[in-house]
């Protein structure tokens, strides 16, 4: 059995904790010694390590156990990262507290070119304007070959991963689960989509193992930790993104934040953030001057795998648009001639190629 498997093994033990889990793989000469030692209670009392034999689901860890563990990964095609691998993103040794085990699902060669990685966070509950910057931004910067990182939340984590499957480098989501769980529910479309286009879904949880709370500060870390710098798309001022920009900063990363509407309280932390000296984002093309970055077409099979074709229909419509703000479907009516049934289909046919995006107060185009 490859030590791998000892390694995420130990780490599903309860009570054993990423610092104790670091210790238990320094004393020991391997994974599987350190594995015996723990399942014979015989580990050394100076490593001051306190656990019990079950897991998170309250699984009893044994050598069924890991045989089944074993049996998960393969099953879900997962793949297990320790700092030993040559897979393990150099840049996340550097910051404090890295994680002993990673596990990755999808493209883990991606974790090769993390040089060229940007993150990009924001509210849950966001604007029609913070998806849209999220979007534009998360597509720009792919088509320019960087590799777009995230959370693969709701909100601005989807609308950056949704931007990023449009250019032509993949993107990273960073879960607070296992991956064999989907959370949320309703992003299991995406994560597929993800997997579809040579991206990766990464964890530095096991297989099985639910979202929780506590798992978010965590996974944070990692986002920040693995990339070049990070962007706060839309943030309010007790935003949780405000917490990974923190993290960034105090590991030596850099921190940019795009300006939001002054009239609204949604982009406060945006705002504060600018206050204490954040690069205040406005063009992709900024990342790139920041960084000595040249534009590169590694994944340029991707791009033209994307390509949309639309109808003459479909081009009246979008052509209808407000190119700045929303259209009414009322407006559209008008302004194309249609009527409201065929305005439906064609409508829906333009949301599903992900030209436009459907909201609240009307259509809009997605940037």
């Amino acid at each position: 059995m490859k030590e791998e498997i000892y390694a995420s093994a130990l780490q599903h033990v309860n009570g054993l904790g990423n610092a104790s889990l670091g210790h238990l793989l320094t004393y020991y000469q391997s994974a599987k010694e350190a594995w015996h030692h723990v399942i014979h209670h015989s580990v050394d009392p100076s490593l001051g390590c306190t656990y019990e034999l079950y897991d998170e689901n309250h699984r009893p860890i044994d050598e069924t156990y890991l045989q089944q563990l074993e049996e998960d990964l393969e099953r879900y095609h997962i793949q297990v990262i320790t700092r030993e691998s040559p897979m393990y993103p150099p840049s996340l040794l550097e910051i404090y507290h890295s994680p002993m085990v990673l596990y990755g699902r999808g493209n883990i060669e991606v974790l090769q070119s993390m040089e060229r990685s940007i993150a990009m966070v924001g509210a849950r509950k966001c604007s029609t304007y913070g998806i849209q910057v999220a979007r534009y931004f998360g597509r720009s910067l792919s088509n320019l070959g960087v590799i777009i990182v995230s959370g693969g939340a709701m909100g601005i984590d989807r609308a950056s991963h949704e931007g990023a499957l449009q250019g032509q480098t993949p993107t990273v989501a960073v879960m607070g689960c296992g991956l064999n769980v989907v959370y949320p529910r309703s992003n299991r479309s995406l994560f597929l989509e993800i997997l579809d286009n040579e991206g990766l879904l990464l964890s530095e949880y096991g297989p099985h193992i639910q979202a929780k709370a506590h798992h978010f500060p965590l996974r944070n870390r990692i986002i920040s930790g693995m990339t070049r710098g990070t962007i706060v798309v839309e943030a309010k001022a007790s935003s949780g993104s405000l917490i990974t920009a923190d993290m960034a900063i105090n590991e030596g990363r850099d921190v940019f934040t795009i300006p939001g509407n002054v009239l609204t309280h949604t982009c406060d932390g945006n705002h504060w953030l600018i206050q204490q000296g954040a690069t205040v984002l406005t063009d992709p093309e900024q990342v790139m001057h920041e960084y000595g970055w040249q534009k590169v077409t590694k994944y340029s099979n991707m791009e033209s795998s994307k390509e949309c074709h639309m109808n003459e229909e479909e081009q009246v419509i979008l052509s209808s648009m407000n190119p700045r703000g929303v259209t009414t479907i009322e407006e559209l009516i008008g302004s194309t001639g249609y009527t409201l049934s065929s305005l439906h289909g064609l409508l829906l046919q333009l949301e599903l190629k992900k030209l436009i995006m459907h909201t609240a107060q009307g259509y809009v185009i997605q940037v």
